[in-house]
């Protein structure tokens, strides 16, 4: 393969807890079934995934001068992301996402430390100049960043660059600026909760063909579902094959989506159809199902 993927990173430090019982207020005290600490951020587990697939990736991106931030820095490295231009910060902390899991379902609180400092500076120096593809998730959490990609991307576009783009779930509910960004995005991979939001339509189908109208190839995540594509008038509904769910305990939730993208993506930049694209996607995403946290249980090809 000849790609080499560039993200600006929403790293974290993740901490998900597994329970059959929901947090009650009031000094109540109950016992959960098991907890982890691990990478988290939507880019920092695609960038892991992609990079044990083979792929070739590159974060830029700002950590805390703690433990966590350690933590964090030394998983990508041993995953084999390229680290070089991740900024060590002495004024804030590692951004923190605690996942609450209970009976398939999620709670999420997100403490932003160094996020907050990522701004419009972080696109000096040529920042993408070596990329054939940049990847943007975390599109709201990195809020900074929101009023200047528009006329970013479109100099990505015009340098010869792919752009794929998950914003992952606005906490503001407003979804600013994504339909006028999307004519310049080559892939676009919400999840159907997303597609909607962002559409303004009723249903998936409708939210697919409306932004299949601004982007030409849009990859909607519909969770055990599958996947739906639009692209060229055509729609594409994938079902999750038989042999990926034989003996499949979902165990969590968190990052399943961020392993779709890469194992999409990766295949996409491949060259590979797109019926190969969704089936590694979705191996991808199982794959991630299998354990607490969005990357112990990802596939390694290299």
């Amino acid at each position: 393969m000849n790609f080499h993927i560039i993200s600006i990173a929403d790293l974290c430090i993740d901490v998900l807890v597994d329970a059959q019982v929901k947090p009650e207020y009031g000094q109540v005290e109950k016992l959960v079934d098991d907890y982890s600490m691990d990478l988290g951020g939507s880019i920092g587990i695609f960038a892991s995934q992609i990079a044990k697939l083979g792929g070739k990736i590159s974060l830029v991106g700002k950590l805390g001068d703690d433990i966590q931030g350690k933590i964090v820095l030394q998983t990508l490295k041993d995953a084999g992301v390229n680290t070089a231009k991740i900024q060590i910060s002495s004024t804030e902390k590692t951004p923190l996402g605690l996942n609450l899991s209970c009976r398939g379902d999620r709670a999420m609180l997100t403490y932003l430390g160094t996020l907050s400092l990522i701004d419009a500076t972080v696109f000096a120096d040529n920042v993408f100049e070596e990329a054939t593809h940049v990847h943007i998730g975390g599109y709201f959490l990195l809020n900074n960043l929101v009023q200047a990609w528009p006329n970013r991307i479109k100099e990505l576009k015009q340098n010869g660059k792919t752009v794929s783009l998950d914003t992952n779930w606005d906490p503001e509910q407003e979804w600013k600026t994504i339909t006028g960004i999307l004519p310049n995005v080559d892939v676009f991979l919400p999840n159907e909760s997303e597609a909607i939001a962002i559409s303004g339509e009723e249903t998936v189908y409708e939210a697919g063909e409306f932004l299949a109208k601004l982007c030409p190839l849009v990859v909607i995540k519909c969770g055990a579902d599958g996947a739906l594509v639009f692209t060229k008038g055509e729609i594409i509904d994938y079902k999750i094959p038989q042999d990926l769910l034989e003996g499949l305990k979902i165990v969590d939730t968190t990052g399943a989506g961020d392993n779709f993208n890469a194992g999409f993506i990766f295949e996409w930049l491949s060259g590979s159809g797109l019926n190969e694209c969704l089936y590694r996607a979705v191996l991808c995403g199982t794959q991630s199902l299998k354990a607490l946290g969005g990357i112990k249980t990802q596939v390694v090809l290299k």
